[in-house]
């Protein structure tokens, strides 16, 4: 058994391990160590199987339809549940032809700004696009006496002047300096704080659809 220290992940924010030869059953189990594994979406699988695609290959909410075969922005997952999942695991089977690597932004490094920044990702409200099921939420939020960070364009849209401004505020502070780059290998185990890191794809100068990821979505127990 492959044992994840806690501390460690509240503390950093993730943890990266290489570790070949894990199953799914090993990865459940791991999952099982920090939180709750769960189905992000009705008819998936708790392990998710995830390699570039064109658009018209992709589920139509995932972020491969909407930017097939290139980079992905800096998101938080699950973004459209009402309250993101706590922890994501990545585990690669195949870094893949181009070595398109991920990036992880901690979003508390937002807080090294003016005030008035911190107030507006408390307040300034957003509304995720879900459907039925859709809501208002902010950048900045509290759960159970635990903050924190939602940001996904790809279903959250400003809900005034000002929630367009706010995200035009981060992307000029979003340096890239600041993004730590993973760089996958076989075997390689990922796991992040959603509620803190943001974390988007990187670009491959060429075809890599044999790039495989496995990824587990855990809700904080």
């Amino acid at each position: 058994m492959v044992g994840i220290s806690i501390k460690e992940l509240e503390d950093v924010g993730y943890i990266k391990l290489n570790i070949p030869g894990l199953n799914e059953e090993d990865l459940i189990a791991i999952s099982n160590q920090i939180g709750i594994p769960i189905r992000t979406r009705l008819g998936a699988e708790v392990i998710d199987r995830l390699s570039p695609k064109e658009k018209k290959d992709a589920h139509k909410n995932s972020l491969s339809r909407n930017h097939g075969l290139n980079s992905f922005p800096l998101h938080t997952d699950t973004a459209y549940f009402k309250i993101p999942v706590r922890y994501i695991l990545l585990y690669s089977i195949n870094p893949g032809s181009g070595d398109r690597p991920t990036y992880l932004y901690d979003a508390k490094n937002l807080f090294n700004h003016d005030k008035e920044l911190r107030f507006e990702l408390a307040n300034v409200l957003f509304k995720v696009i879900n459907g039925r099921n859709s809501f208002l939420t902010t950048i900045y939020n509290s759960h159970q006496n635990k903050n924190y960070f939602r940001l996904d364009r790809d279903c959250m849209k400003a809900a005034s002047s000002e929630g367009t401004e706010l995200l035009t505020k981060i992307d000029n502070l979003i340096s890239p300096r600041d993004l730590i780059e993973v760089k996958w290998n076989f075997g390689d185990l990922l796991i992040l704080d959603n509620w803190r890191f943001l974390h988007g794809r990187g670009k491959s100068n060429m075809m890599d659809n044999d790039r495989l990821l496995l990824r587990v979505s855990i809700k904080e127990r």
